[in-house]
């Protein structure tokens, strides 16, 4: 009964209007509760909830307030990217709540409200999330201004504020997000203390990365197959797919009784309890 419940909740989510807007979750769980209300067979919508944005398109300079100008070249592989992990999930018994591409995918949905952001309807409304695209120390990139092209964090100013709803894990495709040093703050500057208020693992990487279709996929097999650690995972999944000398990284929470280290996915092992004020927070890394 959750397939019909999912396909209704694609029409909504994915068919969006002429106009390439999307429709606010909170109208499309209207809809759906209308629905659900009428036809008390269809059953409950699954408990864990997972949404992918991405962006190939490209091929412009930017004028960063941070890094300088930079030119960002196509991609082809992060659609791929994150729809396979977002269907991964799915066939484990998660509900798809979006998989945003391209123009849909907006640097709003992964900003906090306080600056304009509208994370609590999109990133903060589901346990998982995943990007793919282009990334650096402070940031990173979509090719659109809704309402800008980076999600920054840097030592004095933060985009980000994740895990004060729902999220818990955030996966970044990207390179060098989570750069253990950078002239713009050390890694808890940038992407730690400001941002964790709830929230569990970042997964990343220190270094550039391949643009490659196969990080979300693997990696979500080795959650779901092999019941790996989330962290574990992550660095079996650098292992399999990026060249020797790259680094993948995961940040999280180490305050005793909250320790996110052996996060499993749900379903596949234990999960600590949300910390939304964390006074520790570990920077693990894996060389390849």
């Amino acid at each position: 009964m959750n397939i019909f419940v999912n396909f209704i909740k694609s029409f909504f989510l994915l068919g969006g209007g002429g106009d390439g807007k999307k429709m606010k979750k909170g109208i499309t769980w209207l809809v759906l509760a209308f629905i659900v209300g009428s036809f008390s067979s269809i059953g409950a919508v699954n408990a864990y909830e997972v949404g992918v944005e991405w962006t190939n398109t490209y091929g412009f300079d930017y004028n960063d307030p941070d890094e300088g100008l930079i030119h960002f070249g196509h991609l082809s592989g992060c659609d791929d990217d994150a729809t396979d992990f977002y269907n991964k999930l799915g066939n484990d018994g998660w509900s798809k709540d979006f998989n945003w591409g391209d123009a849909n995918a907006w640097e709003e949905d992964f900003k906090k409200e306080s600056l304009g952001g509208t994370d609590y309807n999109w990133i903060d409304e589901v346990d998982f999330a995943f990007y793919a695209g282009h990334g650096s120390p402070t940031g990173f990139y979509f090719n659109n201004d809704h309402d800008d092209k980076k999600l920054r964090g840097i030592d004095t100013h933060h985009d980000a504020e994740w895990g004060d709803l729902d999220l818990e894990w955030i996966a970044l495709a990207c390179c060098e997000v989570l750069k253990n040093s950078d002239d713009d703050g050390e890694w808890y500057e940038r992407w730690g203390y400001e941002v964790f208020k709830g929230l569990h693992q970042i997964e990343g990487f220190d270094t550039s990365i391949s643009d490659n279709p196969n990080h979300g996929e693997t990696f979500a097999d080795y959650m779901i197959v092999n019941e790996y650690t989330i962290k574990t995972a992550w660095f079996k999944m650098a292992d399999d797919i990026e060249s020797a000398g790259k680094r993948a990284v995961v940040i999280g929470v180490c305050d005793e009784g909250y320790e996110t280290w052996n996060d499993h996915l749900w379903g596949h092992g234990s999960v600590a309890s949300d910390n939304t004020d964390p006074s520790c927070l570990f920077w693990a890394v894996h060389t390849v």
